[in-house]
């Protein structure tokens, strides 16, 4: 049994070749890079950014964080490694 192609694929292929051409003919190859760059553009007018206090405020939460992550992972690891030293000499 061969497998028959609707109206609709063709016609869905065709349509596809036209739109393309289409966007060639209205922008050409930077057409889609120009419109990236414009929405980017757009969406970054409505972003909401922090004022300094709230920032500062950020900054400190996150610093805090990360020293206290690191200073427990600095004495798991030399717990560990104190102990394979025990182990593996």
């Amino acid at each position: 049994m061969g497998k028959k192609r609707s109206a609709q694929a063709t016609s869905g292929k065709g349509g596809a070749k036209a739109q393309q051409q289409q966007q060639q003919k209205s922008g050409g190859f930077l057409a889609g890079p120009r419109k990236f760059a414009r929405d980017v553009r757009g969406e970054l007018r409505r972003v909401s950014w922090p004022g300094r206090d709230q920032l500062r405020q950020s900054t400190a939460v996150v610093l805090i964080i990360v020293l206290t992550l690191a200073a427990y992972v600095a004495v798991w690891d030399f717990l560990f490694g104190r102990l394979a030293r025990l182990i593996f000499t």
